[in-house]
């Protein structure tokens, strides 16, 4: 295979480096850039600072044959990508009439006026060529020489969206023999934390160059990433498919999707397609669980009853309990199952019965905050019960991205 082309992001902004902003538009440009072929070495975050601007482009650009950049193109004084592109180039800024002249008329078809600040707007490095932003005012263009090309894109996400997917991207591959893609598939899986995972697919991940393997823990889950470069789509589709066959023999049925679907997404999929119906019984949670379900579209047709018993106490007036009921034994989260099942005409009653964590646990302190007592989880259907105990320590917050993903994965082992 050929030497790949290498690009660099370029975020500028110092909202995303105080943490201010999240920076998502690296994101989206690195997906786009992956998917033509091109890899990306490097990503960078810099200040509104005319100095250090010019620093992180022009090693970028030292290092790898296309750069973009997003943000800094307003027209305010902190807005200063024009200016450093212009000194990485060697070049001065330029005033482009045509510029101006669209900026104004943009300005005057939503009924506003154009300040005078907007005017600097118009200015770019001298050769620069520019790329047409029907979505806003913020000038596009690239530069070009010898080592390769600077595409500046704006920082407004729709607008950048646009600029990447429909002008810089066409530009790319007119300008680069790229000649291979870079495929992604992405397997999810539950039910299994991240040092299991890479425990059980180790030998694999070690072995794998192309197509590679990664491995992704979020709360609750684990993203399995495979990763092909090849000649076309289809051959990098063909040996991601052969890795792909090898990881689910290894994870089983912890695999749940592919690509970027949530565990609630397919669960609720799944329980709409097998017209089931479900109600929820949970006390530790916030209605977590409930409210999980409830944000898919098909909750209309599966989700029948949602009760959340913040004290569990509740629970004995709403279903008329004797007083003396154990509300914290398994016993009684089994037994409630039943009931729940039976008296609400479902085919499946969740129960999850447990503590709710203290309210005085520090976010930085939650992940070494120690287990409470256990959480019970009891899945009633119509011949058997599925069952599972946790015990989970940390703040509210850790509670409820946790325990969510073990009751809707065991509805999940239950429909299959």
């Amino acid at each position: 295979m050929s030497e790949p082309v290498r690009a660099e992001i370029v975020a500028i902004g110092t909202e995303m480096l105080l943490g201010d902003l999240i920076d998502t538009n690296s994101a989206f440009i690195a997906n786009q850039l992956k998917a033509i072929g091109v890899n990306i070495y490097f990503k960078t975050i810099v200040g509104d600072n005319l100095d250090r601007i010019s620093f992180a482009i022009n090693q970028s650009h030292e290092r790898s044959q296309i750069v973009v950049t997003s943000g800094g193109l307003g027209p305010t004084v902190d807005d200063m990508t024009r200016q450093g592109v212009a000194r990485v180039m060697g070049v001065d800024l330029e005033f482009r009439q045509a510029l101006y002249d669209y900026i104004d008329s943009y300005f005057n078809r939503r009924g506003f006026k154009m300040t005078e600040n907007n005017r600097q707007q118009a200015f770019v490095p001298a050769g620069a060529v520019i790329i047409e932003n029907p979505r806003g005012t913020a000038p596009c263009f690239y530069c070009e020489d010898e080592k390769g090309i600077i595409i500046v894109a704006p920082g407004v996400p729709h607008e950048m969206r646009y600029i990447i997917e429909q002008r810089a991207v066409p530009i790319i591959q007119e300008k680069f023999d790229l000649g291979e893609v870079i495929r992604t598939r992405v397997l999810k899986t539950c039910g299994l934390g991240e040092s299991r995972v890479d425990q059980m697919i180790g030998d694999l991940f070690r072995e794998s160059v192309n197509p590679s393997i990664g491995v992704l823990a979020h709360p609750g889950q684990v993203d399995v990433r495979i990763t092909a470069r090849a000649e076309s789509v289809e051959k990098a589709e063909e040996m991601i498919d052969v890795l792909d066959a090898k990881v689910r023999d290894l994870l089983g049925f912890a695999v749940y999707a592919v690509g970027e679907v949530t565990l609630e997404e397919e669960v609720a999929r799944q329980l709409d397609k097998k017209k089931k119906l479900l109600a929820v019984v949970e006390t530790n949670t916030g209605g977590a669980i409930a409210q999980r379900l409830s944000s898919r579209p098909e909750r209309a047709n599966f989700l029948r009853r949602g009760i959340v018993a913040v004290d569990p106490s509740e629970l004995v007036r709403i279903f008329d309990l004797p007083p003396d009921t154990n509300l914290g034994s398994e016993k009684f989260a089994e037994d409630l199952a039943l009931r729940v099942r039976k008296e609400m005409g479902v085919d499946l009653a969740l129960i999850v019965s447990g503590p709710n964590p203290p309210p005085d646990i520090e976010p930085e302190n939650s992940r070494s905050a120690p287990a409470m007592g256990p959480t019970y989880f009891k899945l009633s259907t119509s011949d058997q019960i599925f069952s599972h105990k946790g015990s989970f320590g940390g703040n509210e917050q850790f509670i409820q991205s946790r325990v969510p993903m073990v009751a809707i994965d065991l509805i999940r082992k239950a429909l299959n």
